[in-house]
């Protein structure tokens, strides 16, 4: 942590608060003998944990995979969410945490007066960077024991300034506004609905959209708090970023990962990610999907986030994953799987999408499954969609007859 205030907030975890002195002290009598690889919770024992495996030399191992070795040049080791395939362990330096903290600093403004509130898993960056940043620049976090819609919104109208969350969450927040007092609400970890920046603007947030991932310890992009809402996000200071010719959105810059666990360094400085993506007028990124997602379905390509933003605007459907799942005549077939009530939800696709795009099978369940933090495990709702097809469910059905 940076020399601040020993007397300032650095940490609030329910009825409990500890100073900066007070969090230092919890620190250093963990770096004696603090664990190299930890499985962390949200609790006050593991921001400290983490604090102490960071600063204490050495690489601290985040995550699943407690027999990973020969680290090789890394402070830590976060692994990716895998909603699309096994989770990689992402190697980071003392510089990319340093840097991410700065250019998030510089970008946004924030500083040692915002509190940072925290409800998302610590052994994800989209956690786990509130606790750096805040550490950085000298402010506070305020954490939650986990996601819950009320109590999230109740903290918000406390001492907290600075919120994250992925749309999942904004979605259920919105229904507790109004909400006065903060300074930014960053939304990020998957594609944004249409219209739901528009309903959190006017419920009194102020909606940030932000991009960044595990290999570059969060944000590279988010929207200037200046600029007027939009669905994009602007380059940190310090980021570079550019489109390859395949469409992939790339980024350079000193928060960006050297490589992955029992990797050796990346040799090119430039990280190709697995987002499709655009830069727009004044350098704005738009993203547009994730290349891995794309479904080729007799010799067409569709992207899964275009269909899903169409039919979760549907007014039943509550949420919506589509997959490809491998069939012999189409090569791989367009599956939906949805939780709402929709019956005519192909008929509203139909008008909406080239008739391609639209799905041929369509499984209502009751949840969609999800990774830690929110996010729709892919892989998993891939594996259930194949399951449910296997079982025999009529090809180019529709949802039951009825009305919206």
């Amino acid at each position: 942590m940076r020399r601040v205030d020993r007397d300032r907030v650095f940490l609030r975890a329910g009825d409990e608060t500890w100073t900066y002195g007070e969090a230092g002290r919890e620190v250093e009598a963990r770096l004696v003998d603090h664990p190299r690889s930890m499985r962390l919770s949200l609790s006050p024992d593991s921001v400290f944990d983490v604090i102490a495996g960071i600063s204490g030399g050495g690489a601290t191992v985040v995550g699943p995979d407690s027999e990973a070795t020969e680290p090789g040049d890394t402070d830590l080791v976060v692994f990716t969410s895998g909603t699309i395939g096994p989770p990689k362990g992402v190697r980071l330096t003392m510089g990319n945490l340093i840097a991410a903290a700065a250019a998030s600093a510089e970008h946004l403004g924030h500083d040692a007066d915002d509190d940072w509130l925290l409800a998302m898993p610590l052994h994800h960056v989209g956690g786990l960077s509130i606790i750096v940043r805040q550490a950085y620049t000298g402010g506070s976090v305020t954490m939650l024991s986990g996601f819950d819609s009320s109590e999230f919104a109740s903290a918000m109208r406390g001492s907290v300034t600075m919120v994250s969350v992925v749309p999942t969450m904004l979605a259920r927040l919105v229904e507790h506004g109004p909400f006065s007092g903060l300074r930014a609400v960053l939304v990020g970890g998957g594609p944004i609905p249409p219209g739901l920046l528009e309903k959190a603007a006017d419920s009194g947030l102020p909606v940030l959209p932000t991009y960044g991932m595990t290999e570059t310890f969060g944000q590279v992009a988010t929207l200037r708090p200046d600029a007027s809402l939009a669905y994009e996000a602007h380059p940190l200071p310090g980021v570079d970023m550019r489109i390859g010719p395949d469409g992939r959105i790339a980024v350079k810059g000193p928060q960006v990962s050297p490589g992955y666990l029992g990797r050796p360094d990346r040799p090119d400085p430039w990280f190709v990610t697995n987002d499709l993506g655009e830069i727009g007028e004044g350098g704005a990124l738009r993203v547009l999907g994730r290349s891995d997602t794309l479904i080729v379905t007799g010799g067409e390509n569709v992207a899964a986030e275009r269909v899903e933003s169409v039919l979760r605007q549907h007014p039943g459907v509550r949420e919506a994953v589509v997959v490809g799942v491998p069939d012999a005549e189409w090569g791989e077939k367009v599956v939906c799987v949805y939780v709402g009530e929709a019956p005519t939800l192909r008929d509203w696709a139909s008008a909406r999408l080239p008739s391609f795009m639209v799905p041929k099978q369509w499984h209502e369940v009751g949840t969609i499954p999800a990774t830690s933090i929110g996010k729709p495990d892919r892989a998993a709702v891939a594996r259930l969609a194949k399951d449910l097809t296997d079982r025999g469910a009529e090809e180019d059905v529709e949802p039951p007859p009825g009305q919206d």
